[in-house]
C-alpha cells in the first residue's frame, strides 16, 4: 500500500514476481526504488503486507510510478491507482492490470504477457524508445478508456486494443 506520495520518480522494475521470488519481507522492504539522490527504498514509500511473490498488488498509484513489471515472465501484478512512464516495458509473460491511467511508452518492447489498463494511456503506447528499432513485438495490450498521440507506432506483432480512440499517429511506420 502506498504511504504517501513520493517526492521522487520510482523504478519499480524489481518488484516483480521472479525477482521477488525468495526474498524475505525485511529485504524487500530495502530495495532502492528511487530514482533521485534521495533513493528511496521500498519500505520508505509502501507498507509492505502478504507472502506470495506470483501476485503482487500495488494500492493506491501516482504518476511517479515509473517501470512497473518491467521485463515481467510470469506471474500477476495489480495496480490500483494510476501508474507513470512504461509501465509494462519489455513484459515477457504474465499479466499487468492498471486501474487507472497510465503514462507515456506504456506496454513498449513488449514480447509476451497480457497488459491491461482500465483508464487511459498516455503517448507513444507500445510504441519504441528513442533508439530502438520496434515497439510491441508480441502479446497483448488492452486500453478501456483512450490512447495518446503515437500508439502502436512501430509495432511488429502482438494485439493492441483501444477502446475508446487514440491521438493522432496511432500506427504510424
Amino acid at each position: 500500500t502506498l504511504v504517501a506520495e513520493p517526492a521522487e520518480r520510482l523504478d519499480l522494475s524489481p518488484l516483480t514476481p521472479e525477482r521477488l521470488a525468495g526474498i524475505e519481507r525485511r529485504d524487500v522492504e530495502r530495495i532502492q526504488i528511487g530514482m533521485s539522490k534521495h533513493g528511496s527504498k521500498v519500505g520508505d514509500i509502501f507498507r509492505v503486507a502478504g507472502s506470495d511473490p506470483t501476485y503482487i498488488v500495488f494500492e493506491g498509484g501516482s504518476t511517479r510510478l515509473d517501470l512497473v513489471a518491467q521485463g515481467m515472465r510470469g506471474g500477476s501484478v495489480r495496480l490500483v491507482g494510476n501508474a507513470g512512464a512504461q509501465a509494462g516495458r519489455a513484459m515477457r509473460g504474465g499479466k499487468l492490470t492498471i486501474e487507472g491511467n497510465a503514462g507515456p511508452h506504456a506496454g513498449s518492447g513488449m514480447r509476451g504477457g497480457r497488459l491491461e489498463i482500465t483508464g487511459n494511456a498516455g503517448d507513444h503506447l507500445g510504441a519504441p524508445l528513442v533508439g530502438e528499432l520496434a515497439g510491441i513485438n508480441g502479446g497483448v495490450l488492452i486500453v478501456r478508456g483512450k490512447a495518446g498521440a503515437f500508439a502502436a507506432d512501430r509495432m511488429r506483432r502482438g494485439l493492441i486494443a483501444v477502446l475508446k480512440g487514440s491521438g493522432d499517429h496511432a500506427g504510424s511506420r
